[in-house]
């Protein structure tokens, strides 16, 4: 008996990147218990990652700390950096 197809079918996609992140990325998504990383712990890793570049959006804190501009970043969804943003320059006006 064979598997139903994905709601949402898989690609696939090979990358290579440098040895010292795939080792913490290794170290971060290892599972004690399975002795191993646990499958597809890859894919949901990366399927995040991918999300949140899509979904957040930076902003950069220098107009209202007084700093140099990209030394102090936060990124988040957009409806939260844009309700951040107004809040702060709501503050910085009185």
């Amino acid at each position: 008996m064979s598997r139903p197809p994905a709601i949402t079918p898989n690609s696939v996609l090979n990358l290579a990147v440098p040895a010292h992140l795939r080792k913490r990325l290794d170290e971060y998504l290892m599972s004690e218990v399975e002795g191993r990383v646990p499958k597809g712990a890859y894919m949901a890793f990366f399927a995040e990652r991918l999300r949140e570049y899509f979904t957040h959006h930076p902003l950069d804190l220098a107009p209202y700390l007084g700093s140099v501009p990209g030394e102090h970043l936060v990124t988040g969804p957009l409806s939260t950096i844009a309700a951040l943003q107004q809040h702060l320059e709501k503050g910085s006006s009185q």
